[in-house]
Order: C-alpha cells, then structure tokens, then sequence
C-alpha cells in the first residue's frame, strides 16, 4: 500500500506542470514566512463534528466561538454533520477523522469495542476531572471495561408532563399529579373522552404515546433490560413482562380498534399536531427537552411535570446524555481534550445546557442560582431524578441499535394486541442471546487477529 502511495505520488509530480508544483511551494514558503514574521504562535486547526441543529446548534456554536477567542494557540472548526454514527465511524475507517466529535451515549460502547475512540483515562487524571465532578448515571454509563471513553455534555431524565387545563376541566387538581400508579389510573380514566358513537376523542394516559416510552415502564416496575458489560441480556426479566402487562391492559380497558382509530388522527412527535400539544392527550412520559416544545407548539397550554409514580415508590427515571468524544486517528488529540476540559468547567458546561433548555450532568448544577434562571419551570424534577440512586439508563452495548429496534418493533406488537407481553419479550430475549453470543464470537475473534499482529 506504501508503494502504491509512493509510485501514485511520484506520477502525479511528473505529471503535473513544473510551474504548478513550483508556485505551490513558493506559496507554502510565502504562508510560513508571513507567520514567522509576525512572531506568531503556530495555531492548531481542531476539527470537531457535532449533529445539534436550530437553537441547539446556536449554543454549542456560541460556546465554540467563546473557546476560539480565548485560545490563541487552538482554533476549533466546528463541522454540523447528519448521521453522525454512520459518518464517524467511516471516517474512521477511512483514515480521515476529525479530532473531536459529540455522539449520543448509546452509540460509546459500539465505537469502543471496535477500537475506534480513544480512552481518555489518561488526559482526564492530568486534569483532574473524575467521577466526582458528574452525576453518577451519567458517569457509568460513558465508562466500560475498565475505561472511560467520553464525557458528558447536555443530559435528560424522563418525568411525567400533565396538562393542566385538562385537570380543570375533569375536575381534578391541576397543581396536583398522579402519586401513584392506581391513582394515574383512576386520573386517566375521568380525563378519557368519547363521543355518542362510542368514538375516542381524548385520552388520559396511553402508554404507546410516544412510543419510545416502552423503555421506561419496566423500571416503574422495577425492571431492567440487562447488564451487557456483563455477559446478561433480561428481556424476558419478570418485571418487564409486569409492566407491559400494565400498559397493555390500558388499551385492552379502552379497546384495542377503538385506541388505533384515535392513533390515526396523531400529528408528527415535534409539530402542532403533537397530541399532547392539542389537547387529545393529558399525560405523556418525555424528557427534559419538552420544556423546549411546548412553549413553542402549545403556547397557550398550562402544564406540569413531575416523578412518573412507581410500583414500589422509589424516585425512578430513565436517563441519557450526548457526550463528546475523540476519534481514533485524531490528528490532535492533545488539543482535542483542551476543548473537551476547557467545555466541562462548569460555568461553561452549564451555559451549554441553559441555552439547550437541559439541566447539567454536573454533581452539583441543583444551585439555586442555576434553577432560578432556567426556563424549564421543572428543572428541578429532572435534577432531582437524575441524581437519584435509581436513575437508571437503558444497557450500553455494541449492539444497542439492534436490541433497541426488536423492543420497539415487540412493543407495537402488545400495544396492538398481537402478542401477549410475555411472549414477545421471550421472543427479544432468544434474539439477544443469540446476538450477544455472535459479539462474543466476534471480539474473540477480533482480539486474536490483534495479538498475531504484535
């Protein structure tokens, strides 16, 4: 492959006019003579990729430019990306990454185990950021096998969001939510709407809205869905089977045609449309983001949000974070981690995460300061759950997607009443077995070809 490299370069030098060649250089000579005569510091281009978008994209951008005129030595050139798993991981492969990149903490254990991240144990003991300086949730998730691989940036929590005005006109409390699990029950049933046809035209409480919720009701149950690091795939864990057994049974009370004709009729997740947003829905389980859209889609709405209510009362959430990261391959690692260490300084973090309408994965961003100023008229619920020692988070694995996409795909199926939850997660558990075995199979595999190298 050198040789090739060699013989395509030494083609393209004859090849090319000799005057092109020449004014090249020249121009290279005239670039280093300039800086050398303002006795200027050689300045370190760090190239970062990031996938925020709207006013998301507006904070991490201004907090960029706050870095780049602070540091005369390092100038990070921010690129916004779309497919930010996919386009990491080929540049990669390719040999062409950039030094820095922010990912969702989902995707950490994937690029790890293909070694295709950096550990970053190293450059954080020399700049004393440790597992004190974060939540703990947020910490373990971003570590495995014995090495920590990225930080968190901008975190979530899930928490239950009602609306109010709904309350009011069902003649319930509207300061006051759910405290149980019968009682969002008994709620959601004198918030649930029909017609003279029997029709749906508001519902209290859905489980299947939105659908990514599916995750969250087995820890209201006291469920998890496995420890991957660990060798344990729990799918089939009898108190997820518990919990969907819950949700399903929400739409058997309601009827099974009667819920999918009153689906139908549901705007996109982030729209007007939203049901939540119109009215047809009084409760939903979200994260800390919704304070973002419902100001914007729903003005008029009064609402609230609170600790969803659990089976054994504990304060449960489900928690997830973006986190930031640096590329095997990364021409300037060095200076990659300054950005990264100058932007988990908490006046900088915590501008990042008020500007994104988050709380801060920060031990202590419960500050009162901090809380007062924030938009999000609950931050304080989601700090508050997030820090709980039964935040939980769904299992970090190479094979998260996949696991991810067969609970979904078995969730519609219960919310649908094809299967019966305990058969459909049966079904994801052999899925995941066999999967987790093939990983094994693989890494074993992966670590032999590695070793006859050295």
């Amino acid at each position: 492959m050198k040789k090739l490299f060699i013989l395509l370069m030494v083609f393209y030098l004859i090849s090319s006019p000799t005057s092109n060649v020449i004014a090249r250089i020249e121009d290279r000579d005239v670039a280093c003579n300039v800086s050398t005569a303002n006795n200027q510091q050689p300045i370190t281009e760090v190239t970062y990729w990031q996938y925020w978008t709207g006013f998301e994209g507006k904070a991490i951008e201004k907090l960029v430019n706050k870095f780049n005129k602070t540091h005369k030595n390092i100038k990070v050139k921010m690129l916004t990306i779309s497919e930010p798993r996919k386009k990491t991981l080929l540049s990669i492969i390719g040999g062409t990454p950039p030094d820095v990149v922010s990912l969702i903490a989902a995707w950490v254990p994937e690029l790890s185990s293909r070694e295709a991240i950096l550990p970053l144990d190293t450059y954080c003991k020399e700049n004393m950021i440790s597992q004190n300086l974060f939540m703990p949730a947020f910490w373990k998730m971003l570590t495995n096998h014995g090495h920590t691989w990225a930080l968190p940036t901008t975190p979530t929590a899930t928490a239950l969001y009602w609306n109010k005005d709904l309350f009011k006109e069902a003649g319930l409390n509207p300061e006051r939510p759910p405290k149980t699990l019968e009682e969002l029950r008994d709620f959601s049933r004198k918030l649930t709407k029909k017609n003279k046809d029997g029709k749906i035209t508001q519902i209290g409480f859905l489980p299947s809205w939105p659908m990514w919720a599916f995750g969250f009701y087995g820890a209201l149950f006291g469920g998890n869905w496995g420890d991957t690091e660990n060798g344990t795939v729990t799918a089939a864990n009898k108190n997820n089977i518990e919990a969907w057994e819950w949700a399903q049974s929400y739409v058997k009370e309601l009827g099974g045609e009667n819920v999918q004709t009153f689906q139908e009729e549901f705007g996109n997740y982030q729209g007007p449309n939203n049901p939540f947003y119109t009215g047809k829905i009084a409760f939903e389980v979200n994260g800390v983001w919704e304070g973002n859209f419902i100001p914007r889609f729903a003005p008029k709405m009064k609402w609230g949000a609170a600790p969803a209510p659990t089976k054994n009362g504990k304060l449960i959430t489900l928690v997830d974070c973006d986190c930031i990261l640096i590329p095997k391959g990364s021409k300037h690692p060095k200076e990659a981690f300054e950005f990264i260490q100058w932007l988990m300084k908490p006046e900088n973090l915590e501008e990042l995460c008020f500007l994104q309408g988050k709380f801060s994965p920060l031990a202590y961003s419960d500050r009162k300061d901090f809380i007062n100023k924030h938009p999000h008229p609950y931050i304080k619920v989601f700090i508050d759950l997030a820090k709980s020692k039964d935040a939980t988070f769904f299992p970090q694995s190479a094979f998260y997607q996949l696991y991810a996409r067969e609970l979904r795909r078995a969730f519609e199926g219960v919310m649908r009443l094809q299967r019966t939850p305990e058969l459909a997660l049966n079904e994801v558990q052999i899925k995941m077995e066999k999967e987790f075995l093939r990983q094994e199979k693989y890494e074993k595999l992966r670590l032999t070809i590695d070793n006859s190298h050295d």
